[in-house]
């Protein structure tokens, strides 16, 4: 099959919120860009990380329109689109595809439990049915613990036989590097992505495609490094180990949570700290914890050229337009 979304390192992008809960779209662009600029291959939209499944259908829409409105590469994008309701699954697929992105990834619905592999086969072959659209590419979303549905490899494998075009890849965030492995064993031609960057090495000399990862929101320039090393023939194993303990260290917060609150600190814009229930803010002991976290990426450069959007921010949060022969706002220290 043909693969528009290219191989490697991408983060799930966070979502920016406003403090009235409704998606801040000019940061939403700057952030996806500043990815795409500072090691992303590509970006997720409305994965986990970016509390796809807080936002309505239309907030979904108005968030992905907004994004290619500003000239974002569609074909750099992967798009959430799984949802409860089958129609809203359809519509989102549909006008995404539409509009050329890379791919979906689709979460299969999870309020039933124990679904069987002949009623998932059939949800994702209704699906591709009804969207229509002979550009649509699919990839599996397998996060069984988030959803409480595996992916089988019997449901991928009668899929990718009987849409070859169609079904383009898998995000597995099993977690399981055995599972992770069987996945690129078994499915050469489709595009395996691991959902942490800790297994990316793995994962590349696995015949896998990279990574899509919450932390590469701040560690991507890292990861890239991992991987332009790696297809440069080279030693990558100290730099993925490096990439590793990053990841680790956000092991015991809540990350979404976390990487929200590096931003604010690190642009000093407040409302980039929102988060939308049930998700909660830190506590002091784990925002203490995020500092040192954020100390050490710092250190490594992997902030660098955020403060370059900063203004752009403030004028998004507050409105506030800088005069043009104003000095240049810079963080406060």
């Amino acid at each position: 099959m043909s693969h528009r979304l290219p191989s490697g390192v991408f983060a799930a992008g966070l979502t920016p919120f406003r403090s009235d809960l409704s998606l801040a779209h000019d940061q939403f662009v700057q952030h996806t860009r500043w990815l795409l600029r500072h090691g992303c291959n590509g970006v997720l939209l409305f994965g986990t990380t970016g509390e796809g499944l807080s936002l309505s259908v239309r907030e979904r829409l108005a968030g992905l329109d907004a994004l290619l409105d500003a000239g974002t590469a569609a074909e750099r994008l992967l798009v959430g689109t799984g949802a409860l309701a089958f129609p809203d699954a359809v519509e989102m697929t549909r006008k995404a595809t539409s509009r050329g992105v890379g791919g979906v990834l689709v979460l299969p619905p999870f309020h039933f439990r124990h679904i069987s592999p002949e009623g998932l086969f059939h949800f994702y072959d209704r699906l591709i049915q009804t969207v229509g659209d002979a550009d649509l590419r699919l990839y599996f979303y397998h996060y069984p613990a988030l959803s409480g549905v595996p992916i089988p490899f019997s449901v991928v494998r009668d899929l990718q036989n009987d849409y070859p075009e169609q079904i383009a890849g898998v995000k597995d965030s099993s977690g399981e590097w055995d599972h992770t492995e069987a996945f690129c064993h078994h499915f050469p031609d489709l595009q395996v992505f691991a959902g942490t960057e800790r297994l990316l090495l793995h994962v590349l000399e696995a015949g896998g495609a990279g990574c899509i990862s919450a932390t590469a929101n701040v560690t991507a320039a890292l990861a890239a490094k991992v991987l332009a090393e790696w297809r440069a023939n080279e030693a990558p194993a100290p730099v993925q180990d490096s990439l590793s303990e990053l990841r680790t260290a956000f092991a015991s917060l809540s990350t979404i949570p976390a990487l929200k609150d590096i931003l604010s600190e690190h642009l000093d814009a407040p409302e980039w700290a929102t988060v939308r229930p049930p998700l909660a803010p830190l506590s002091d002991a784990d925002r203490n914890h995020t500092k040192e976290i954020a100390d050490r990426l710092d250190d490594e450069g992997l902030l660098r050229g955020l403060d370059g959007w900063w203004p752009l921010l403030l004028v998004s949060f507050t409105g506030f337009v800088p005069r043009s022969d104003a000095a240049p706002l810079v963080r406060p220290a």
